[in-house]
């Protein structure tokens, strides 16, 4: 049984962390409205009724702003269901959760900015390859950079707690901290 005085955060951060991960599938979605309108080269209202346009981007570009969101949101739901089973402590459950979040959310962000992006949001200045840069490459890849270095840190210190936590338990300890109390 959770100790609701000291362990309040825990379902807490589960839930923002849920709530977060569907809104970014949800994300997914709009990715896919963006597929198709750069596929039909527009929007038809109703049958005959056409709103010529193209988006930027490519017809990849737009594919990846409507799948990758799903990755992400699994991700961030996944997390969030293993973290209220850790005994970090607040600070660092709080940490590794959010970093996790925001993770989620810049990937999410590097799909949709890179369609705007000359480089597709893969270098913060003008490549040999690529091309120029601008405001919508540093939008896709600055957020997408810091939270996907902070997120290898922090999956691996999940990931590492969740392996010492069933070993505790195997070993017939509450959860990791009281095993190596002990």
């Amino acid at each position: 049984m959770m100790d609701t005085t000291t362990e309040s955060w825990k379902p807490r951060l589960r839930d923002i962390m849920a709530g977060n991960g569907v809104l970014m599938i949800f994300a997914a979605l709009v990715g896919g409205l963006g597929l198709w309108m750069y596929v039909l080269g527009g929007f038809e209202l109703l049958p005959g009724v056409f709103l010529e346009f193209q988006l930027p981007g490519s017809e990849r570009g737009w594919t990846a702003a409507h799948t990758g969101p799903v990755m992400n949101g699994l991700m961030v739901i996944a997390v969030a269901f293993v973290m209220p089973h850790l005994s970090f402590s607040q600070k660092w459950g709080q940490i590794w959760g959010w970093i996790v979040l925001l993770d989620g959310w810049s990937n999410v962000g590097f799909y949709f900015f890179s369609n705007f992006s000359p480089n597709r949001g893969l270098a913060f200045a003008e490549t040999p390859v690529l091309g120029g840069a601008d405001i919508f490459s540093f939008l896709a890849l600055f957020p997408a950079y810091v939270f996907g270095v902070l997120n290898m840190i922090a999956l691996v210190a999940i990931g590492r707690q969740a392996i010492l936590e069933a070993k505790a338990r195997r070993a017939g300890h509450a959860n990791a901290a009281e095993m190596l109390a002990a």
